[in-house]
């Protein structure tokens, strides 16, 4: 069986399908006479051949979506705005003709919550093949290193890319007619000084900022030809981003911050805090979940964006100037567990950098100026 068969349905998809067959039945039951339908305010014999065929219609979107289908996923979204419509239509229609009995009432008012429901519920699961289903794997950190397919080496390529910025007359290219290629597993530091691009070129590798020319792929697809739904699937799914100033929200927990990818990207509740009680136990800082960030350390804080970065499991982790604003000693432990996870879950890690100790702790160190690649070297590797 694939690891797709072995995923379960998310709790609202189950919510989804036990209301469709809920209506079927009712449908069912008013055709032979058992209860009032909301189709029954419709002509006869129109409503008899409607009974069946919004009866057939919801078990099969019921298991469309069961059998995790994206067919089933919009035959239920197609079946949810009719039940809203028709439970609508029936109660104004009976209200006009005087004929508004208890049973249609009932009938009619469940077909429109039941409609909504569904409606809700199917847009909080993600709709693309396998799109209502909720991954319910063992999130993948330090003790799974990646598989990587010989044919596409490569996490990141990037081909004659420059970045403009145009300030009045004046024409400045943060990035100019770079080229570089990093393979999947690496672990890189970039370095130059002040204004030589490289957190412009980070933006740019993580998807955050279109190049003014050029060509960059993210393990093979070129994101240029890529919408901004797209783009943000991509960061969402494949990149992990850490900040120097930690962009976390101070007046939030430390859960709430944390979770908000997870979120993003359809995992229910008690998954979110599944992942990041399992990420804080990784970082130290267990105990440290319901506190806000404001409360919390400069390296603590760094530790807990960290954690916030590999919340979807991502293959790239891209780092700007993750030990700038920490001690020597908070640093240390940063950049250790950034190359523990390079070493043990095989994560393609690229680090902007100032400091000389943190950039040979990586594999390579490419040297940037005036938007260039002016170095490529081999770091020292050093291991955690």
């Amino acid at each position: 069986m694939s690891s797709q068969d072995t995923r379960e349905l998310s709790f609202p998809v189950q919510i989804t399908i036990v209301l469709l067959v809920g209506f079927a039945a009712i449908e069912l039951a008013s055709f032979i006479g058992w209860s009032t339908s909301v189709t029954s305010t419709l002509t006869l014999p129109t409503n008899q051949y409607t009974i069946i065929i919004t009866a057939s219609l919801s078990l099969l979107a019921a298991l469309g979506i069961s059998a995790r289908t994206k067919a089933g996923a919009y035959l239920t979204l197609t079946m949810g705005s009719f039940m809203v419509i028709v439970g609508v239509y029936s109660l104004y229609r009976a209200q006009a003709s005087s004929q508004l009995s208890s049973g249609l009432t009932a009938s009619s008012v469940a077909a429109v919550f039941s409609g909504f429901l569904i409606l809700t519920c199917i847009f909080r699961a993600d709709l693309e093949t396998p799109g209502v289903i909720e991954p319910t794997q063992k999130t993948v950190l330090l003790d799974n290193k990646r598989q990587f397919s010989p044919a596409n080496r490569f996490a990141i390529e990037t081909n004659e890319v420059t970045k403009k910025y145009f300030l009045g007359p004046n024409v400045v290219s943060a990035v100019n007619g770079l080229t570089m290629k990093v393979q999947k597993g690496e672990f890189i530091a970039i370095m130059g000084p002040s204004g030589s691009g490289k957190s412009t070129l980070l933006n740019l590798l993580g998807a955050l900022d279109k190049p003014s020319s050029g060509q960059i792929l993210i393990d093979g697809v070129d994101i240029s030809g890529l919408n901004e739904n797209q783009l943000a699937k991509l960061r969402n799914e494949k990149v992990g981003f850490v900040f120097q100033t930690y962009n976390l929200v101070s007046r939030s927990s430390v859960l709430r911050n944390m979770e908000l990818p997870a979120l993003v990207k359809g995992y229910s509740r008690s998954e979110r805090e599944r992942r990041v009680k399992e990420l804080l136990a990784v970082v130290g800082l267990n105990d440290k979940i319901t506190r806000q960030p404001k409360t919390l350390s400069g390296g603590e804080q760094q530790r807990v964006a960290i954690a916030r970065a590999l919340i979807n499991d991502p293959e790239i982790v891209l780092a700007d100037e993750p030990t700038g604003n920490v001690d020597s000693r908070n640093g240390r432990m940063i950049m250790d567990f950034l190359r523990k996870l390079n070493k043990e879950g095989g994560t393609t890690v690229i680090v902007v950098t100032h400091s000389p100790d943190v950039a040979n702790m990586a594999d390579r160190i490419i040297y940037i100026r005036d938007g260039r690649i002016s170095r490529d070297e081999r770091g020292g590797g050093i291991s955690a």
